[in-house]
């Protein structure tokens, strides 16, 4: 290990780029690390790291190639001038900058300070690298765009006594968000899942907050959710459409009473007119948690004076993040790990872009040679 601010010299990366192709492929490379780190970065030794749907869905979209990778956990080697909470050794966790060079399908990576965390002794690589974006994604959804009070906010189970509709609840997304919210204090919560119930069903408090399976057809799911909003009184105005793909967005703002609902696909307009007229769609781009603005042509965009907190929100969570794994009352999700280090990255990616993982995030291990940094 080298001393902060210090760069080891000479340093070079294996580092994995994703073409957009049908199948995804990819190509290994060797490339050199820059010789400084800005003053607020991280050069962490990459463990492990895991994918999600953007990394194959935005490169496609754009007919990018890159390294799309931004969820990965391992061991930090070297960091900026004025960073000031993690030393070379530390064992951590990140969310990399989703575009930026150096990302997480590599033996090294760097990512800011604030998107930066540290994970307790006795949690796997594997289980931190599951936990980043995804996490970041449903704070920034249910503490930002929804309005809830945070966890670490003063009286948050107080102000938090009213209900939110999760649908595709059995996401990695989905069950993060009921995570935070159950944290939070937010009840009772109306869950919508499917094949991985019963993970989500230990994560409620049954039979005060619900679940619901979505395999019965939308219609019957419909009236469900009439019924429990009539037997309980219960008026719903905060609404997670996790999946947010075949306009499930029109049918979720059909359940709701007015309000707020959230959807996560940027290359969707959400103007159907058969959403609910007294419904208002917000879209959640995670990379506000880094940049502070949404990027221009992005549907259904908040305030930008709203998202421009959104650098110092993520900076606080992340902050709390350690704290939460430390106390062992946040975990990470389910996971799979994909044979081939690297080169298992394309199976993992064409598994997403085929629905083939369905209640687990796909992890990979980085291998290192005898005698790296």
């Amino acid at each position: 290990m080298t001393s902060r601010s210090e760069m080891p010299s000479g340093l070079v990366t294996l580092s994995t780029t994703v073409h957009p192709t049908k199948p995804i492929t990819t190509t290994i490379s060797t490339i050199p690390l820059p010789t400084y780190l800005s003053t607020n970065e991280v050069l962490i030794k990459v463990f492990a790291v895991a994918s999600n749907p953007k990394d194959w869905l935005h490169l496609v979209a754009m007919g990018t190639s890159l390294n799309s990778g931004d969820d990965l956990a391992g061991i930090v080697v070297a960091t900026g001038s004025e960073v000031s909470r993690f030393r070379p050794g530390d064992r951590v966790a990140a969310f990399h900058p989703m575009g930026k060079p150096y990302g997480a399908y590599a033996q090294y990576a760097i990512t800011p300070e604030h998107t930066t965390f540290h994970i307790p002794e006795a949690m796997s690589f594997e289980e931190a690298s599951t936990i980043p974006l995804v996490s970041l994604t449903a704070a920034l959804t249910l503490f930002r765009r929804q309005g809830f009070t945070a966890p670490w906010e003063p009286d948050a189970e107080i102000k938090n006594q009213k209900p939110l509709l999760v649908y595709a609840a059995s996401t990695s997304l989905g069950t993060y968000a009921i995570k935070l919210a159950k944290l939070a204090g937010v009840t009772p919560i109306i869950a919508i899942g499917g094949g991985s119930g019963d993970y989500v069903k230990g994560l409620l408090d049954l039979p005060r907050d619900v679940f619901v399976d979505y395999r019965a057809g939308m219609q019957t799911l419909k009236e469900e959710i009439k019924n429990i909003s009539n037997e309980r009184r219960l008026t719903l105005v905060h609404g997670l459409d996790a999946f947010s793909d075949d306009k499930s967005w029109v049918h979720v703002s059909q359940m709701l009473h007015g309000g707020r609902l959230s959807v996560f696909s940027g290359a969707k307009r959400y103007d159907d007119e058969d959403i609910s007229k007294n419904v208002e769609i917000v879209y959640t781009f995670v990379g506000t948690g880094h940049e502070g603005s949404y990027r221009q042509g992005m549907p259904k965009q908040p305030s930008a004076e709203d998202a421009r907190g959104d650098v110092d929100f993520a900076r606080g969570f992340f902050v709390w993040l350690e704290d939460a794994l430390r106390q062992g009352i946040y975990s990470g999700h389910p996971y799979e790990i994909i044979p081939g280090g690297l080169n298992g990255v394309s199976e993992g990616l064409n598994r997403l872009r085929h629905g083939q993982s369905r209640g687990k995030k796909l992890v990979y291990q980085v291998e290192h040679g005898a005698g790296e940094v």
